[in-house]
């Protein structure tokens, strides 16, 4: 914001601050469909866009002023709302719906998706580029595949809500990605990964349709993701760790009410501690030869199922 004071204009700038006030003050500007933003701009009404994609943000801002952009293309065409290009684009305030895809963060990266509402006929957010940000946004509606998908590393995902998804909530194949603080449910599977090093911290999982968190390799050992914090509650699977999925840490996770396993360990080396897992069908479960080189230390638990007495 900038500040005008009286000192200002008693010190010779009387001329300045009506110039100033009304820049401050600058309407938002008409944004039309299938347009590409370099600058700054702002939607001063809903967008109804046959356009693919219906706007493009070529490394500005976009702020949607609270209005919706809604696709309006042929049923059979597989569009995009919002496309984030270059570098540092940034949107923010509004939403997206009707599309194929809402938002596809592609370019060079760095992106930042801020206070978006979204909902597609196949994916809300499709990531594909490095070290973006999705914050505090809503992904209500995804009916064919992931909420959000991340093929990218390095990226942040915090403090959103994702529900509706016809697959994963959040579906991760790149590395050193952070899914923090969100709240997911009314999906088949919470989180999945792939890739490595990927941290999964205080999420709240509520109701997956198949697992809360779904930990899978590729075709070379892969893992070291960090699993912390989460709550996992009333659907089938709470944790699994599944393949070539090696090395990874699971600790202090609530795992409650699942119908079937709360954390089933089938890799190698892995440390599963501090956790709490109550009431579900298995509590704990490791299905390697006398637990191998997974460690379970310190876990709350009732039942578990293991060939040796190696899990505590």
């Amino acid at each position: 914001m900038i500040r005008i004071t009286t000192r200002w204009l008693r010190r010779g700038m009387p001329c300045v601050a009506p110039l100033l006030l009304v820049l401050a003050a600058a309407p938002a500007l008409a944004v039309e469909c299938g347009e590409i933003v370099t600058g700054h701009a702002r939607l001063d009404r809903d967008l109804i866009c046959t356009a693919d994609p219906a706007l493009t943000v070529d490394g500005g801002l976009l702020d949607l002023g609270g209005f919706t952009v809604v696709c309006d293309h042929d049923p059979t065409l597989e569009g995009v709302g919002i496309l984030l290009e270059g570098s540092g684009a940034r949107l923010r305030n509004g939403a997206v719906t009707g599309c194929f895809l809402a938002v596809h963060v592609a370019g060079e990266g760095g992106h930042t998706v801020r206070r978006l509402t979204a909902s597609a006929a196949d994916r809300g957010v499709f990531v594909e580029s490095d070290g973006n940000r999705l914050f505090d946004s809503q992904i209500l509606r995804a009916l064919d595949d992931a909420a959000v998908q991340v093929n990218g590393s390095d990226n942040l995902l915090r403090g959103n809500t994702v529900a509706g998804a016809g697959d994963q909530g959040f579906e991760i194949n790149g590395s050193d990605n952070r899914i923090a603080g969100n709240r997911i449910g009314a999906v088949a599977e919470g989180v999945q990964l792939t890739g490595e090093r990927n941290r999964v911290l205080r999420n709240q999982i509520v109701g997956a349709t198949d697992r809360g968190i779904d930990v899978r390799g590729l075709v070379e050992p892969t893992g070291a993701h960090v699993i912390i914090g989460n709550l996992i509650v009333d659907g089938v699977d709470g944790i699994a760790l599944l393949e070539s999925s090696h090395g990874n840490l699971i600790s202090r996770n609530t795992i409650y009410s699942n119908s079937d396993q709360g954390i089933f360990v089938g890799t190698l080396d892995n440390t599963i501690e501090r956790n709490r897992a109550l009431l579900n069908r298995v509590d704990l479960q490791d299905n390697t030869p006398g637990c191998d080189d997974n460690l379970w230390q310190d876990n709350t638990f009732e039942t578990s199922v293991s060939d040796t007495d190696c899990i505590e």
